[in-house]
């Protein structure tokens, strides 16, 4: 596996010659000199073996360089050269005030340069050394040293040879670096120099703050660095990693979900197993019957969620389930190895957060027991806008369209909240045979807007729209790809039917194929996560731009991650930056005319984050509130997670990526709202209003979130 070697060191504000010394050294150091081959193998000099000794002094951890190995085994003039050039790099920040140093430097005036000296940093003018020397040495604060190195096959190999690709590199991971330090993004500078020497082609990369207060730095943090730039770099050796990791975990989650649906037969048919295992399950059983509230691990009270574990714990027994997850921490470690030789200890699967998923498929498959019903939906499916339908299209029983009466029901739903009067409304047409009602009074049914939630009626209606779907398909014409993509998405995510990823991917392969964008999205969403077909990140990236390509802004969004990211496709930052603009116009648009939870805190992160509009933090975190309240649980989780960390610039990117990998485990969220209303305080109401005027949209009130049509 290939690494990463960093070293951190800390200047205090006391050593200003040390700081000033160091400054020049990176910016004017040669590359290393070597012997000529006739002098390789001549024996190390006195004066090289008293200089080993005493920069081993200053800095012990000298001795676990390959290079000291090297000198230890053939102590040549050779080996001695390399291993002073390999020490004074590591140690440069501890002896740049000694004259060993100075000494050092005057024997190596070039460097790989960038203009007149090798110094660079985020700007594009010019940088004077001497006031770099300045700015650096007269900081009273902590100024951070780290060394970033690679081996000389990994820099060639990927391309690590010119100071712009650090640089490059650098940039990319500002907001990486600024939290791992503890630094605003707005205070974060830094300098940084490239020295292509002969085994580690490296960077001296020089870190403080403008705040004298901020700029520390743990272990963690180091951690931190150290992955960000380990991932970047690696990022094709570490693709097969994750891409092996994802399937392992997939799987190991879906023999869960087998050996608890076992068991649970088992149980119901009166069989013996390990009575350890069913106390638990009929203790939790008994829990959920006595407790309110959503059941979704997230929201239970301590008591219920530590049964939860536990029962988790015991199924980790499972010879298979302890096989997979014995692999998936291999693979984890894989990864570390990226940029440290320690062995990481991984915490049981019960506590292992990746794999959460398995205790919602715990609690889905015990309150089953009382109330068999699938509790599944995902942002992987799109909800397609049906406004323009136009004529009816029907069988001899059923039809679609959108009534005069239908979009009545939905003004009453969506601006008076009146679930009553919709439902009256909506009723009526499903009576006619109307296939959108029937399929939208399963989802009142569902999601408790009349009351209390009816799975049995949900289950009823959501049966009559399915039927009514297959029904209609064949003789549909000009609506037959819609009404193939409704199926799908009904197989997808278990709407009075078995889930059924195989089927969905075959009715939406057949709308796809007809042009329908919100099939082509739902597609790719099925390629990207493996899910009714083999995963193929390519594949997925074709089905994402044919959709996006039809202005699906759900579509345009996943697009500009995976050009972003390099997943499927060749990286294309600024094409990225495109298609997120385009992305936050398209959901602007949607919050306009029908907002509901997922878009609002899908614009709040985009707002939060700056991605695809310039950065509002207040006001992202703001759209979140709102879309919190409404209940959508992505939204709570992002808040209570914020309350974890310090306000700073560099939390853009920490949640910017916990909505990049939030899709992976979306399908465990039950989003059941409960009829509750929204409750917006007055300062949310004229962030909103701003928000909204600066966009041009229109004064609506918000639509209540789970009436899909």
């Amino acid at each position: 596996m290939p690494k990463i070697i960093v070293a951190s060191r800390y200047l205090k504000p006391t050593s200003k010659g040390t700081r000033s010394n160091l400054v020049k050294y990176i910016a004017t150091r040669e590359t290393v000199q070597k012997y000529s081959p006739k002098r390789k193998d001549t024996s190390v000099t006195e004066n090289q073996k008293q200089l080993i000794m005493e920069l081993i002094q200053i800095n012990p951890d000298g001795k676990k360089l390959p290079e000291y190995s090297d000198y230890l085994k053939n102590p040549s003039k050779e080996n001695a050269s390399e291993l002073l050039s390999e020490l004074l790099e590591q140690s440069a920040d501890m002896i740049a005030d000694k004259e060993i140093l100075v000494k050092y430097v005057a024997e190596r005036p070039g460097v790989e340069k960038i203009g007149k000296h090798g110094l660079f940093s985020d700007g594009d003018d010019e940088i004077i050394l001497s006031q770099a020397q300045k700015n650096i040495a007269e900081h009273q604060g902590n100024v951070w040293s780290h060394v970033i190195s690679l081996t000389r096959e990994d820099a060639e190999r990927l391309g690590y040879t010119t100071p712009e690709i650090w640089r490059n590199l650098i940039m990319r991971h500002t907001d990486d670096i600024a939290k791992a330090q503890n630094i605003r993004l707005e205070n974060l500078r830094w300098y940084a120099a490239f020295h292509n020497t002969t085994h580690h082609p490296h960077i001296h990369l020089l870190v403080y703050s403008t705040d004298i207060k901020e700029g520390f730095l743990t272990e963690n943090g180091i951690e931190q660095i150290k992955s960000a730039f380990a991932n970047d770099i690696f990022h094709n050796e570490l693709y097969q990693v994750y891409e092996k990791q994802t399937a392992v975990r997939d799987q190991l989650r879906s023999e869960a979900e087998n050996v608890m649906k076992n068991l649970l037969s088992e149980l119901q048919n009166n069989n013996q197993f390990d009575p350890q295992l069913e106390q638990l399950i009929l203790k939790l059983q008994s829990q959920f019957r006595n407790s309110k509230g959503k059941k979704v691990y997230g929201y239970l009270q301590p008591n219920v969620k530590k049964t939860v574990d536990q029962i988790v714990a015991e199924l980790a027994k499972n010879p298979v389930l302890k096989k997979m997850y014995d692999e998936w921490c291999a693979l984890e470690q894989q990864k570390y190895e990226t940029y440290t030789s320690a062995v990481q200890k991984f915490p049981p699967l019960e506590e292992n957060k990746v794999f959460k998923p398995i205790k919602n498929t715990v609690i889905r498959a015990v309150l089953e027991i009382d109330n068999p019903a699938p509790e599944l939906d995902s942002e992987m499916f799109a909800d397609s806008d049906e406004s323009d339908l136009g004529e009816a299209q029907s069988s001899s029983e059923f039809y679609i369209k959108w009534t005069a009466e239908y979009k009545s029901a939905c003004s009453e739903l969506y601006k008076n909240h009146d679930a009553s009067k919709a439902f009256e409304l909506i009723q009526a047409e499903a009576e006619k045979g109307n296939i959108l009602a029937l399929h939208d009074l399963g989802k009142m049914y569902r999601n408790g807007l009349l009351g209390d939630e009816n799975i049995t009626k949900a289950d009823e209606y959501f049966q009559k729209a399915l039927q009514g779907f297959l029904a209609l398909e064949p003789t549909a014409k000009r609506l037959r790809d819609y009404v193939q993509y409704r199926i799908g998405k009904m197989y997808a995510l278990g709407y009075d039917t078995e889930q059924d990823y195989s089927k969905a991917f075959r009715w939406f392969e057949k709308s796809a194929a007809a042009g329908n964008k919100f099939a082509q999205y739902s597609l790719g969403s099925l390629y990207f996560y493996g899910n009714g077909a083999v995963q193929n990140y390519e594949k997925a990236f074709e089905y994402y731009k044919l959709s996006t390509d039809q202005d699906n802004a759900y579509a345009c969004y996943e697009t500009a991650k995976m050009l972003r990211e390099g997943i499927g496709i060749e990286k294309d930052a600024e094409q990225a930056e495109d298609y997120f603009r385009n992305a936050y116009s398209g959901f602007s648009k949607i919050a306009n005319d029908n907002p509901d939870d997922k878009i609002i805190y899908r614009l709040g992160l985009m707002i939060f984050s700056g991605t695809g509009c310039d950065a509002d933090r207040d006001l992202g975190i703001e759209y979140i509130k709102q879309s919190a309240e409404l209940g959508n649980e992505h939204a709570q989780a992002f808040l209570e997670n914020s309350n974890r960390y310090a306000q700073t610039a560099a939390q853009s990117a920490v949640f910017s990526m916990l909505f990049s990998f939030g899709k992976l485990i979306s399908d465990d969220y039950n989003r059941s709202l409960h009829g509750q209303e929204l409750r917006t305080e007055h300062k949310l109401k004229a962030a909103i209003r701003r928000k909204k005027q600066a966009l041009g949209m229109k004064e609506n009130p918000l639509e209540n979130p789970q009436f899909k049509r």
